[in-house]
């Protein structure tokens, strides 16, 4: 039994979650609320660029990013979304709450959005995330499925304020996720797939497979829940995934992938962080394969063919609690500790 199905409701979420009345909204700031159309997918990506050079610059919510956000088949956006307005018709800040399908032992509403830093600490924030947990818990509270419910929320620890906000709006601070960076001018030891295993570079021919072993290899990660079709699609569209730097470890006998390390770049990043990179968004080994050294010789690929190609960094994200202790297996593999994030949540 793993963390997340330990002591599973017998009941209904419908039974067990009781929605918030959604907030007044009223705001010197803010001329206008409204949910987020096509008309206001610019001024929210302007936003979100200043989001990242406040909080973040090393990695950025682009335009094309929000529009498979909110593109997908189970937002609703007249309901899920919402952005502030200035008078000026500029974005100060923005909100979606998704719920995505895959509830096998878990039911997740996501928050996920922000307040420009200008605006901070002036109540908007605090008018935004009660919208958001009203909305989360209308969809819970639509649920027929008696499993765990949780809305799940997201923040750079260096986003100013941030902790407090989400304290304040009835969110726990349940997990961390330390931000890794690995210099590729430092050697990269020659690392070799075994077993019989056979290492490829990633082309569309195993994008299914991926999927199918990222499920599972991510089936017993702290609030996980195994990706669709339609996630899947969207996510090898984007235009900053490099299927040239990501690989898949294969077994001939099944002639499946088994491992994957799959590489993003976004050179829009490069100036507000100073250096090129490129970022792995996923590593995973199914769990049959694990314990044969699949994801260090998955990522020596990877780093061997980011250096080639001249990318001074590579760049991800681990749960610092990982059950798979992939927090020391990237240490071993030389990243280091440049940032933290944590994950909020309520639980119903």
């Amino acid at each position: 039994m793993t963390e997340r199905t330990a002591g599973r409701p017998r009941t209904p979420l419908s039974e067990r979650v009781r929605p918030a009345a959604a907030p007044r909204f009223a705001h010197p700031d803010v001329a206008d609320w409204r949910s987020v159309g096509e008309a206001e997918l610019d001024a929210v990506a302007e936003l979100e660029r200043a989001i990242s050079e406040a909080d973040h610059p090393e990695y950025s919510t682009t335009r094309d990013d929000l529009a498979d956000e909110l593109g997908m088949s189970f937002v609703d956006r007249e309901h899920d979304s919402i952005v502030a307005l200035d008078d000026a018709g500029r974005a100060i800040a923005w909100g979606l709450v998704q719920q995505p399908p895959g509830q096998e032992t878990l039911v997740r509403s996501i928050a996920m959005g922000g307040v420009h830093p200008r605006h901070r600490r002036r109540g908007v924030g605090r008018l935004l995330l009660d919208w958001q947990r009203a909305r989360a818990e209308q969809q819970l509270a639509a649920s027929e499925r008696p499993l765990p419910g949780w809305i799940m929320a997201f923040s750079d620890d260096r986003a100013a304020g941030a902790a407090p906000l989400f304290d304040a709006a009835g969110f726990t601070a349940a997990r961390f996720f330390a931000g890794l960076r690995r210099d590729l001018a430092e050697p990269i030891e020659p690392l070799e797939l075994g077993d019989g295993l056979r290492l490829e570079c990633l082309t569309a021919e195993r994008f299914e497979q991926v999927r199918e072993a990222r499920n599972d290899a991510f089936r017993d990660h702290w609030g996980s829940q195994p990706s669709s079709a339609e996630q899947w699609r969207a996510f090898v569209s984007r235009t900053a995934f490099r299927p040239q730097l990501s690989f898949v470890a294969v077994d001939p006998a099944i002639d499946a992938a088994v491992g994957f390390v799959l590489a993003d770049v976004d050179e829009d990043d490069w100036p507000r962080q100073g250096y090129s990179s490129t970022h792995v968004p996923l590593v995973g080994v199914a769990r049959a394969a694990r314990g044969r050294g699949v994801a260090s010789a998955l990522l020596a690929a990877h780093l061997r063919a980011s250096a080639a190609e001249g990318i001074e960094f590579s760049t991800l994200e681990v749960d610092a609690a990982s059950p798979t202790g992939a927090f020391a297996l990237y240490e071993r593999m030389g990243y280091r500790p440049a940032a933290r994030e944590t994950g909020y949540t309520i639980v119903y």
